[in-house]
């Protein structure tokens, strides 16, 4: 397993500057000076060259890139072109709010989809299956800003009740922190639900039709011991592969929801940060979620190696 975990860290390296070479260089291929955006139309071509200097955007890009590829490797990630902030405490604090609607919307998602999922396969081609498989294809289809309206709709004509704009930290107050991420956690709850109750439903019609669970089944044991004993860890893989997916984009990929709900997370912030025309803030931001998914994604690789270990051989 040592040996394993080395060669997949090891891997993970040149994924990591292949994103920073791409995230800087279509950054600075858009149009637009920051210098400029930043003094305004009224601001003269003398204070746009020194503001342009003293951000070090006069230099040539292989100098700004290596510049801001060593501060990385001493936790440096810059300071804000906008607020003069620096930036990697202001990701970390974003993160840890779009880290908490993650795991919301995770957890959600996968109690509604992994038992409606083996629900659905176990009675192929039945009303509950259809009606599973309508639910599914609904939850795929609907666009997660149309849930989020929807439910906000509902919420607030129906029981005249709005989320609270001030977010708290579930360790802090949960019943507080729960009024709060319920809504847009729902709203990205249902679409990791569609995913992972479509992929457990196929997992488990496979795997019922193998020779070991029948094996089991003539051996006298009961329907649901042969599926949560012998069923559930063999239809695993593809499961954990499209969840551990799910969680990478929901990370990086949460800026309609944060936005439709008023959520200060990394999403939002990295947006704001590319209307600004904040390269340093974006770079950041978009290298750290690249990061983050690539660790979900390694994690996952150590969890197939727990659910079959020949894998790591």
């Amino acid at each position: 397993m040592g040996a394993y975990l080395i060669k997949r860290v090891i891997s993970l390296i040149p994924i990591l500057f292949g994103i920073s070479v791409l995230v800087f260089t279509i950054l600075h291929l858009v149009p637009g000076d920051p210098a400029s955006i930043m003094l305004g139309t009224n601001a003269t071509e003398e204070s746009i060259a020194a503001l342009r200097k003293s951000m070090g955007l006069d230099e040539p890009l292989v100098t700004q890139y290596l510049t801001w590829i060593g501060g990385l490797f001493q936790g440096n990630f810059g300071v804000s072109v906008h607020s003069g902030e620096e930036i990697l405490p202001q990701i970390l604090k974003r993160f840890g709010i779009t880290l908490q609607l993650t795991v919301f919307a995770v957890l959600i998602g996968w109690l509604v989809a992994i038992p409606f999922g083996i629900l659905s396969a176990i009675r192929a081609h039945s009303k509950t299956d259809i009606t599973v498989r309508v639910m599914t294809l609904l939850g795929i289809s609907v666009p997660n800003f149309a849930i989020g309206t929807l439910l906000l709709l509902a919420s607030s004509l129906y029981f005249n009740w709005f989320p609270p704009i001030d977010v708290v930290s579930f360790w802090e107050n949960p019943v507080e922190a729960f009024k709060v991420f319920v809504l847009p956690a729902t709203t990205m709850g249902i679409v990791v639900a569609a995913g992972v109750m479509r992929m457990t439903r196929s997992a488990f019609l496979e795997t019922m039709d193998k020779d070991f669970i029948r094996t089991a089944r003539a051996k006298g044991n009961n329907k649901w011991t042969v599926v949560v004993g012998h069923a559930f860890r063999n239809s695993s893989i593809p499961i954990v592969t499209i969840a551990g997916m799910q969680i990478g984009y929901l990370l990086g990929g949460s800026v309609i929801v944060e936005q439709l709900f008023s959520i200060p997370g990394l999403g939002q912030y990295v947006l704001e940060a590319i209307y600004q025309r904040d390269y340093p803030v974006v770079q950041g931001g978009v290298l750290f979620v690249a990061l983050v998914f690539v660790l979900v994604n390694l994690l996952i690789d150590l969890i197939y190696t727990w659910i079959d270990p020949r894998i790591k051989y």
